[in-house]
């Protein structure tokens, strides 16, 4: 690495304790954390913070954990809620969701809170806009509590905010934006001032969801940059950069830094010389608009146009659809990391140098299986100000410390971290030279006194390391997929790294087409899709852990005739899980058919196109995978076979993909008439019966079980039928509801038995249907069948009545008043009564029924009341109609 510049107005600091180490521990994501007092992140599993984007850390001047928070949240070192410390107005979906400022001359710590864009568009009292809360760490035996919470000082800002100390180092000022406007705070021994100083600068963002984004200042006080995140009405660039005065607070002179990239994140390098952002590229199509991959970018802000001084640090692809870049984060080890979903960090290790020099590294910092998400903790900027300039970082040459404005310091005292080195580890020099007695990570301190009488310590982490132990050449060997015997094609040259660092991840290179290109260090190759020129070509690369300390290589681009398999075979894929939208399937599967052809060679890789299996990106680690359901069948993958880290073939494979059936292992079935119908599952290719008939179906006539076997090549499953003897149909009982005005009958099946499967018939099969029910029924004696279409079952069935009149005038027809069928009712006892309850009349099973008279008195024609008891217990109760 290599340590930067400084701005003139930090020399001057002296009168607050602080060594930079407050940045040193952060904890983001889900629960993540990384400790960097060594100067090489440690992983932290301690951390209790679960955020999407925002959260800030801060530590004491040595180092130590003191408080974190996710905006609404916060944990005392411990890991345990501090008192008082819920319900902050932050939000962990803002993009800076808190930022921490120690008061310059108390135990107090101000937690600053912008706002945030969904609550915002949420329409919830116009968001909760920017506030700050006080933490007081003498409270809770110095564990800290919140003593003040949620004071206001704007009703809507934006997800933004950054912080910087003054140039006597009494006072900070807190900077955040809204619309057209920043706003700066002073924080001095005094308190939060309420007054801000304010500046109407540049673009109005006057829309709520655009509100997102970062804000940084420099280091060196001198400048600020901040990214919008517009995404309403549409996908725009918006990334800016102003002067800042850090003795008025001001902000002026904006100049658009780039338009190109949905931005997000920022920050600046050490020396404050150069300018990183994150962006999502984006198209237009129509009326449409197409997320691309997003890139981290980097402007040299010594030259005049900062737009033609852009350089890609980094792309990243394969993040269709989201439109957070992910934050940029100066750490105190003087590197840039940048933070997206996944379990790793990228870094820019060398941030203070142009172009290919910053030795980016994606994905290189584990995070012990914790995840990152979109955010990392914001710091004071001043904490990572640098005043030297460092360079040679090879073991056994002198590492060189020039210290920037040297005239400002009255006297320096170094300790360079190497007590092996005796007394060479210190030195009162002003631009000292070192020898490091072995390589690694050393903390080299300086205690700067100024000419002033001020006084201030700064620490900086120099990273030595031995040139790489390298062979003098590789071959690095490449399959050719255009089908011509010409020995070009395409190379991804990051593949002959691990032909060139012994196994040592920290170790990469830089490919060159000639040594002398190499060893300067300009016109690199881009690495990841190199066009070979001829065949077995030579070109050089320059293999380092740091980049001034190289060795030179020559690589041998080799091409291996006859290795496009093209169309390889057909791949056929059991038991895949569908949905309506996507296929998935099994890896295994695929690597298990391919093994056994290439058993001698040492790996496998699959991909989804070809020009991925050439160049070895975006292999399928998964153990499964999914295709769109709507694409064009068949599906296809290309494999990859390594031997060793040469490539021997590249082809593809055709897949016949069969959905896993959902299907009864067994089925019961019954014989009928003395046959049945076994019926497999529809829409395979293959069926397989017993009697080695091929058809879906076959008809059995005797009982016991039938194996099928169904499928599709070699996908088979297998069914059971076990075929029973003819059915006796379970009729659990016929319900009868009689003697009224409506009689009905209901046939109630046993269980297992479904009503679907019959039909029915209350006179004796004359007429069917499909309905257990029956309805108004006369009184009388019904012939009930219930027909599964192979078992009848039948039975009498009665239902009782009364008539409801008679005419007693002795014509020989309904002369009197009983019922119907009384054959079947042989003990029953029948009383009359007329409209005023008076009984009548009274008759048994043996009596002939009631006659229409009272003591020989012929009752008039009228409506007359019954009560029958029936022998079953039932007693029934109506009326009937007495005529003349």
């Amino acid at each position: 690495m290599r340590a930067g510049l400084c701005g003139l107005f930090l020399l001057l600091f002296g009168t607050m304790g602080f060594s930079q180490r407050e940045a040193a521990n952060w904890y983001f994501g889900e629960n993540a954390g990384l400790n960097f007092n060594t100067g090489i992140p440690q992983v932290l599993l301690d951390g209790r913070i679960n955020t999407i984007e925002g959260c800030e850390t801060f530590s004491d001047s040595d180092g130590n954990l003191l408080f974190y928070t996710d905006g609404k949240t916060v944990w005392n070192s411990r890991h345990r809620i501090m008192p008082n410390g819920e319900g902050l107005k932050g939000s962990l979906s803002s993009s800076q969701a808190a930022l921490v400022v120690p008061n310059p001359n108390q135990n107090l710590y101000y937690i600053f809170t912008p706002d945030d864009a969904l609550r915002q568009r949420n329409g919830i009292t116009g968001g909760n806009g920017f506030n700050f809360s006080v933490v007081d760490m003498s409270r809770s035996n110095g564990l800290g509590d919140v003593v003040l919470k949620n004071q206001k000082l704007l009703s809507q800002c934006s997800e933004k905010v950054s912080a910087i100390r003054n140039s006597n180092g009494d006072y900070y000022w807190v900077v955040t934006h809204f619309k057209d406007t920043f706003y700066a705070y002073k924080v001095d021994e005094n308190g939060v001032g309420l007054d801000p100083v304010t500046s109407t600068v540049g673009p109005n963002i006057d829309h709520l969801e655009n509100i997102r984004g970062t804000l940084k200042i420099s280091p060196d006080g001198t400048k600020l940059a901040i990214a919008h995140t517009i995404v309403e009405p549409k996908f725009q660039g918006s990334f800016y950069l102003f002067d800042f005065d850090v003795e008025t607070g001001r902000v002026n002179n904006p100049q658009l830094v780039s338009d190109s990239r949905v931005y997000y994140g920022v920050e600046f390098s050490p020396n404050s010389k150069k300018l990183y952002g994150s962006g999502v590229q984006y198209a237009n199509s129509g009326n449409e608009q197409i997320l691309g991959p997003m890139e981290i970018v980097q402007y040299d802000l010594d030259e005049t146009n900062l737009q033609v001084s852009e350089y890609v640090v980094g792309t990243f692809t394969g993040n269709q659809d989201v439109f957070v870049a992910g934050a940029l984060q100066i750490a105190i080890d003087k590197k840039i990391y940048h933070s997206f979903p996944s379990e790793r960090l990228s870094v820019i290790r060398a941030p203070n140098l142009k172009g290919i020099q910053v030795d980016f590294r994606p994905s290189s910092v584990a995070l012990g299986n914790r995840l990152a998400t979109f955010g990392l903790p914001p710091f004071v900027q001043s904490f990572f100000e640098t005043i030297v300039t460092i360079e040679n970082f090879c073991l056994g040459n002198g590492t060189s410390f020039t210290v920037e404005s040297s005239g400002e310091i009255a006297s320096i005292s170094w300790d360079f971290g190497d007590p092996a080195s005796g007394s060479g580890n210190f030195s009162t020099d002003v631009n000292p030279n070192h020898v490091f007695s072995a390589p690694g990570t050393f903390t080299v301190t300086m205690d700067v006194v100024y000419s002033n009488g001020n006084s201030r310590q700064f620490v900086e982490f120099v990273e030595i390391t031995t040139i790489p132990n390298t062979p003098d050449e590789v071959d690095l060997v490449q399959c050719d997929l255009d089908g011509l015997d010409d020995g070009l094609t395409i190379f991804n040259l990051m593949q002959a790294i691990p032909l060139l660092n012994n196994g040592d991840e920290d170790v990469t290179a830089l490919f060159f087409a000639n040594e002398a290109d190499a060893t300067a260090n300009v016109n690199h190759l881009y690495a990841e899709e190199y066009a070979n020129t001829t065949n077995d070509q030579e070109i050089y690369a320059r293999v380092f852990e740091n980049s001034e300390c190289a060795s030179i290589v020559k690589v041998n681009l080799m091409t291996q005739p006859l290795s496009d398999l093209g169309l390889f075979d057909t791949v056929y894929i059991c038991d895949a899980s569908q949905t309506p939208t996507s296929v998935t399937i099994d890896a295994i599967e695929v690597y298990d058919w391919l093994t056994p052809y290439f058993a001698s060679y040492e790996g496998i890789a699959l991909y989804r196109k070809g020009e991925e299996a050439l160049l070895e990106k975006a292999a399928l680690v998964s153990e499964t995978f999914s295709f769109d359901a709507s694409i064009p069948k068949p599906y296809e993958l290309y494999f990859r076979v390594e031997d060793g880290n040469s490539c021997a073939f590249i082809g593809k494979v055709a897949l016949n993909i069969s959905p896993k059936p959902e299907f009864e292992d067994t089925v019961q079935v019954h014989l009928c008439d003395g046959a049945t119908v076994l019926q497999a599952m529809d829409g395979y290719e293959n069926y397989y019966w017993p009697d080695e008939t091929t058809g879906q179906s076959i008809i059995v006539d005797r009982t016991g079980n039938v194996d099928v076997v169904f499928g599709n090549g070699p996908c088979l499953y297998t069914q059971t039928f076990e075929v029973l003897p003819a059915r006796m149909i379970d009729i659990e009982e016929i319900v009868v509801k009689d003697f009224n005005k409506n009689n009905s009958l209901e046939v109630i099946l046993g269980p297992g038995e479904d009503v679907e499967d019959f039909m029915f018939s209350i006179d004796g099969g004359i007429t069917f249907k499909p309905n257990n029910k029956f309805a108004n029924l006369v009184p009388g004696i019904y012939q009930v069948l219930a027909d599964n279409g192979c078992s009848i079952f039948e039975k009498e069935v009665l239902v009782g009545g009364i008539p409801s009149f008679f005419t007693p005038n002795n014509d020989g027809a309904n002369d009197r008043i009983l019922l119907n069928n009384p054959e079947y009712f042989p003990s029953y006892q029948m009383s009359v009564f007329n409209r005023y309850g008076k009984l009548l009349g009274s008759f048994t099973a043996s009596e002939n029924g009631w006659d229409g008279t009272y003591g020989a008195m012929e009752m008039p024609p009228d409506d007359y009341w019954y009560v029958l008891d029936l022998a079953d217990g039932r007693s029934v109760k109506g009326y009937f109609t007495l005529k003349r």
